[in-house]
């Protein structure tokens, strides 16, 4: 079964619209080109220019590179705050699906205890960093979600 190309992509941008004065998310749908099949039609759909389609398989070969290097862990260093890589990052890490059990767990508690999207940002920061430390502090929960 060969892959089909998908009937349209979706497009997002966020712009500062200066009538509401305020970020707008926007999104657009566009219609992808037609997937070559030969290296002929992939050469036509670049206007015929050999430098434009190398260009292109580079982009792609950079991509490829690109994820296969953030599914291995291995070689990160670690970036604190003030934006320098400063060692080698040796740590166990949640993967996405365990990411996101955590987040909600974290804003189960805060919630418990307050946290409501109306709360002012740092006290918003605050509920979720309690709940974050009572996490850390409690053995069972931690065991619970490192398991």
């Amino acid at each position: 079964m060969t892959p089909t190309t998908p009937a349209t992509l979706k497009v997002t941008r966020t712009v500062f619209d200066l009538t509401a004065f305020d970020d707008i998310k926007l999104v657009k749908q566009v219609t992808p080109p037609a997937k070559p099949t030969s290296l002929e039609e992939a050469l036509a759909a670049v206007g015929n220019d050999k430098s434009v389609l190398l260009a292109v398989i580079y982009e792609g070969l950079e991509a490829k590179a690109r994820e296969a290097a953030y599914q291995d862990i291995n070689g990160f260093l670690i970036v604190p705050e003030d934006g320098e890589p400063i060692e080698e990052y040796t740590g166990k890490f949640a993967d996405e699906t365990k990411g996101k059990l955590i987040n909600n767990a974290i804003l189960a508690l805060a919630k418990m205890n307050g946290f409501d999207k109306s709360l002012p940002k740092d006290k918003k920061a605050q509920l979720k960093e309690n709940a974050t430390q009572f996490l850390r502090d409690n053995p069972a929960m931690l065991a619970s979600i490192q398991g």
